[in-house]
Parts: structure tokens; sequence; C-alpha cells
């Protein structure tokens, strides 16, 4: 009974904000409206015009909210004097209607009218529906499936063939397939993937962690290898947890380095660095999501500019990778972690007696891992994967006009700055860049005869297959998106939270509720297009812009954070198989750290910036925070070794 009642008082809670949710819908309408019309009307380059407005009908009694939109405008100064600007507003019956005249007695008068449907709080319902689906099941592609569905039967009825029209055509279609901007981000995100898949198996990538791990000699310096060929292989954390925990995992053993240990520098790598590289299988990702997000609440910005945006927000990322280097420059560790290195190290026990070791080797598809009559050559997959980094950032700086001022400009680090910023076509670009390094690559292999050419079809077709789960989730991620859009969601957000919850802490609530999905569900991926689509418009009508980089960011590193923590999370399987350790001694053995890193960017990341403080001067601060608590809540596990000890006791691979 207490729980009907408290559902019962939510419902009524909301009910009370719809009409403020439907106000808000319709003056952003109106607005956008204004300013299109206003741009084609009058000479563009005047800038803001001065508009004395007056308001009309149920209007007035919205007075401050609308004023508040139309504050938002570059094109209108609300002012005392001005040209009228008339607001009219019709909130009865089923289809509130307002009407915006503008100089309507003028010489170029211009009237902008919009209706829809009343916002009412079941808009909430898809996203809530996502999450807990989620949550009890761990199958996110099934979850958001439904609550696309359950949003087109309350856009359209309870009809079965207009519920699944207006899905096909409005939440897939329209949202999806009809824009080269979402159609490019899956080229680029499947062609990188083949590309890595093909140079793993033609022996490059482990061409590249074979002249890493050649130069280790002690237990220090082969957590300093591991480490290092985390953040080398940046573009990809299938690829980089697979061949980083399988080529080390020998070496490891043998120089006493406890197999938990190993996972942790193997898994807080390689998401981390993936998901803050600027070339990445992440990022196709990531900016699709942004970008929709983005402008669904009338931001611009290219979606590459967004992630460049956001990236010095990456609190939980930076913090991880920070707290990695710490750990394996002092050689100490705390919690779990110094029990397992000290029984390795002492005993030269790498697995818990008892323990149940995952074996080696992901499917039977044997993704990265090289071809046995392969030569482990580094540039088969350094050439075609610079290819890919050079010709994107040549590209972003030609696509945002960084060379109509000369090739000069190519030393000018705020040209650099204005055209990454104004690139309109990241994706196309980003695209462009992974097809002519697979091109590249492809003519690498077979000119060199690396692998037979089936072989070479096949180990870039697994690739891009691997990432079929991924574009599901991603097209109903746009889809969930679009539903939220025209049940009017975030609107409704933002009318019930928008005045009661502070904005210096919206990022960081936005990253716990990250994290809890995350860790609920095991996805990091499918967390993102759960959230973000909610928590942009939240942050943006909060705070505006700023705020709402900060946001993104904590999106996505809520996801990492909760997936580094959950034990179905999927990388953090492949890490505990690629290194040959118990999954469940390397959940509880990871989790400490991880939620270290998460203290820190709590405190110094999200409410620093929340505190309206600088975010390098958090992230320094944070960093020593992190080093002195590593010295003085951590131990060497190695100390009072005299002597090099024997080779560790064989362990089950």
């Amino acid at each position: 009974m207490p729980f009907f009642a408290i559902c019962a008082l939510g419902l009524s809670l909301l009910e009370r904000h719809s009409e403020r949710a439907t106000v808000d819908a319709l003056i952003a309408e109106a607005r956008d409206g204004l300013e299109t019309a206003i741009l084609e009307a009058y000479d563009p380059g005047v800038g803001a015009r001065d508009a004395a407005l007056a308001l009309r009908g149920d209007a007035v009694l919205h007075d401050e909210r609308i004023r508040r939109h139309l504050d938002t405008s570059l094109i209108l100064n609300i002012a005392t004097t001005g040209t009228d600007l008339v607001v009219r507003m019709d909130l009865s019956g089923d289809s509130p209607t307002v009407e915006a005249k503008y100089g309507i007695d003028g010489p170029s008068p211009i009237l902008v009218a919009h209706s829809r449907s009343p916002i009412r709080p079941a808009a909430l319902y898809p996203a809530l529906a996502a999450i807990i689906l989620a949550f009890a099941t761990g199958k996110v592609i099934i979850s958001l499936g439904v609550a696309v569905l359950l949003g087109a039967a309350l856009a359209t009825g309870a009809n079965p063939a207009e519920m699944a029209s207006h899905a096909a055509r409005s939440y897939f279609w329209e949202a999806t397939f009809t824009d080269t901007f979402k159609l490019w981000i899956i080229v680029f995100t499947c062609c990188l993937l083949g590309l890595v898949s093909l140079a793993s198996r033609a022996g490059g990538i482990q061409g590249i962690v074979d002249v890493i791990a050649g130069r280790v000699r002690s237990a220090k310096g082969a957590q300093r290898a591991t480490a290092a060929m985390g953040l080398a292989v940046f573009f990809d954390d299938y690829a980089n947890t697979v061949l980083v925990g399988s080529t080390m995992r020998a070496l490891s053993d043998r120089l006493r380095i406890a197999r938990e240990k190993l996972a942790y520098l193997v898994d807080s790598t390689a998401a981390p660095i993936a998901g803050v590289a600027l070339i990445s299988t992440w990022i196709g990702f990531e900016i699709g999501l942004l970008s929709d997000a983005a402008r669904a609440v009338g931001m611009e910005q290219d979606g590459y500019s967004l992630f460049l945006h956001a990236l010095p927000f990456r609190f939980y990322c930076l913090f991880a990778l920070v707290l990695v280097a710490v750990v394996v420059i002092t050689g100490r560790d705390y919690g779990p972690m110094l029990r397992a290195e000290e029984r390795a190290a002492h005993d030269g026990t790498v697995i818990r007696p008892g323990a149940r070791p995952l074996s080696g080797g992901l499917d039977s598809d044997n993704y990265g891992q090289a071809d046995e009559s392969a030569p482990h050559m580094a540039h088969v997959a350094l050439v075609p994967i610079l290819t890919v980094l050079i010709g994107t950032v040549l590209g972003l700086f030609w696509d945002g006009g960084g060379f109509e001022a000369g090739v000069g400009a190519l030393a000018s680090f705020s040209a650099w700055r204005d055209a990454f910023g104004n690139a309109e076509n990241s994706t196309f670009v980003m695209a462009a860049a992974t097809l002519l390094g697979s091109a590249l690559l492809f003519s690498i292999v077979l000119a060199r005869r690396l692998l037979p050419v089936g072989e070479t079809i096949r180990a870039y077709a697994r690739g891009v297959r691997y990432m079929g789960p991924a574009v599901v989730i991603l097209i109903l991620a746009w889809a969930i998106g679009a539903v939220c859009n025209d049940l009017g969601a975030d609107f409704l957000l933002v009318a019930v939270l928008g005045d009661a919850v502070p904005p210096l802490v919206v990022p960081l609530v936005v990253f716990l509720l990250a994290a809890v999905v995350a860790f609920s569900t095991g996805t990091s991926w499918g967390t993102m297009g759960i959230i973000i689509p909610v928590a942009v418009p939240l942050s943006f009508h909060i705070g505006g812009a700023p705020l709402t980089f900060v946001t993104m960011a904590a999106v996505l590193d809520g996801a990492i954070f909760g997936d580094h923590c959950s034990p179905i999370s999927d990388t953090t399987v492949m890490s505990s198989i690629a290194t040959g350790s118990d999954h469940m001694d390397h959940v509880r053995t990871q989790a400490p750290y991880a939620l270290t890193s998460m203290t820190a960017a709590a405190l110094f990341g999200y409410l620093w910036f929340g505190w309206g403080l600088p975010w390098w001067v958090g992230i320094a601060i944070g960093t020593a925070a992190l080093v002195v608590f590593v010295r003085f809540a951590g131990r060497n596990a190695r100390e009072g070794l005299t002597t090099c000890p024997k080779e560790a006791e064989s362990a089950p691979t």
C-alpha cells in the first residue's frame, strides 16, 4: 500500500507540472520558428533585434517562463521598447496552441503558429520502462525496443497498425535512416572495428605489443608495460583487453604479478582511454548520441565539437588513468588487491587457491588474435591507424575552413580550435579516413601475403559483425531520443526538476544515475543511449551550454564507472578471460580502485565545477589527492623481498 500511495503522489506532482511543460514546449517551438522567419525576412547581419513583448490569453499566466525561453534567443532581445511581439496561448482542449506575431504593423510582418498534444506524466514512461526493464533483465536491446513501442502507443493510441507505422516512420526512418550524419557514424564505427580486427589477425597489433613487452625486466616494469600498452591500443577497448591481457599474462606469471592485478590494469585502461581518444570505435557512438540530443534543444555544434567541449570534464576516465599510473609507479596497492599481490609476490601463487580462472580466448572466432603464420610487424597496424588519425585531423581542419587562411594556419592553435569547432561534416570525414585506412591495410596485407585473400576478407568482416549489437543499441537509442522529443519528456523533466535541482549538483546526480544503470545492465553504451536523451535537455534548460557539456561528460563517465564495477559487464568479463583471472576476484579487487577514482571525480570534478572553479585546477588537486591517498593507504607488496623470487608456480591458462 505505501508503494502505491507514493506512486499516486508522484503522478499527482507530475500532473501539476504538465501545463508548465506544455508551455515550455510551445514557446520553444514558437521561438525557433520566429528566429527562422526573421532571418529569412530581414538582414541576418543586423544581430539581435529589440522586441516589446505583449502576452495574450493563457500566456499571461506564464509570463516568467515565456520570457525565460525568449531570453535564450540570439535573434530577439526582449526589451521595454522595440518592434511589437505579441504571444497568445490557448491551453484548453486536446491541442494547445501558440501564436507569435512579430512586427505585425511593419513592412515585413511575421506570424508563427504551433500546436501540439498536451504533455502528460506518461511522457516519462518510455524512458522509465527502458531503465526498469534493463535493471530487471539485463537485456538492453529488448528494453529499448519495448520502450520505443510504448512511446508509439502513447503517441498514437492502442491501434497496433498505427503504433507500428508511427514507430517505423517517426522513430526509426526519420530519426536515423534519413540522417546522413548518423549513417556515416555507423559506417565509421563498423569500418574502424573491421580495420582493428584485420590488423590484429595480420599480426600488426601483436607487433606493437611485442615492441613494448620486449623491454620488461621486473614486476614493476611489467606493470608499467601493461599500462603503456593499454594506452597504446587506444582505438578499441575490446582489442585492447584481448591483446594486452593475453600477451602479458605469461610474463606477469613469471614475475609473480597476481592475475587480479593484471586484470585491473587491463580493464582500467581499456574503456577509459577508448572513451576519451580522439579516434576510436567509441567516438562515433558518443558523438552520435551527443549530437542528436544537442540538436533537440537547439544547440548547433557539430558532434565532434561537442565531444571536444566535453573532453576536459571526463573526470572519471582521467582519474582512472591517473590512478593506474600512480599505482604502477609507486608499486603500492590497498584493499583486496594488496592481499592478492602479497600472495603472488611471496608465495608465487598468482591465482587464489580454489579460484576458477576464466579460460583464454574470447570465442571460437579468435577475435583479436594474430594468425599463427603471420609475422608480428608493428607497421602493419601503425600505418593504417596513423592514416586514419592524420586523415581525420586534417579532414576536420579542412572541413572547418582551416585551410582558407593558407597552409600556414597549420601552425596556429587558434586556427585548429576554430576549425574543429566549425566542422560540420565530422562523421563523413571520420568515415572517409577510416575507409582510406582500411584500403591501405588491405593493400599491405595482400601485397605482403600476410594472409590469404579469403581470410583477409573474413577477418575484416568479423570485426564489422561484432559491431552488430552496438549498432542496434545506437539506432534504438536514437529512437528513444525521438520518443522523448515526440512526447515532451524533456520538457516535463525540466518543469519538474528545473527549479528543484541546483545546477551545481546536476552533473553529479547524472553521473551517479548513469553509474547505477550501467552497473545493473552491464553495458556502458546502452546506459549512454538511455540517459543522454533525458539528461541533456535537463542540463541545457537549467544551466545552458556550459552545464550541458559537463553533464554530457558525466553520462559518458558514469556509464564507464558503473561498467567497471559490474560483474555482468562485457569488458569486465573479457578482462577476466584475457588475463585468466577468477572473474569475481577481479570484480572484488578492482571495485575499491574504481570507487577511489569515482570519489576523486565527484569531489574534484563534478562538484568542483558546480562551485564555479576551473576544471584544470580540480584535475590537478584530484591528481595530488590520489597520490597522497595511495602513498598513505597503500603498501608495497614486495617489501621485504631481498632477492629475486623464483618464477611463479604454473597457473591454469
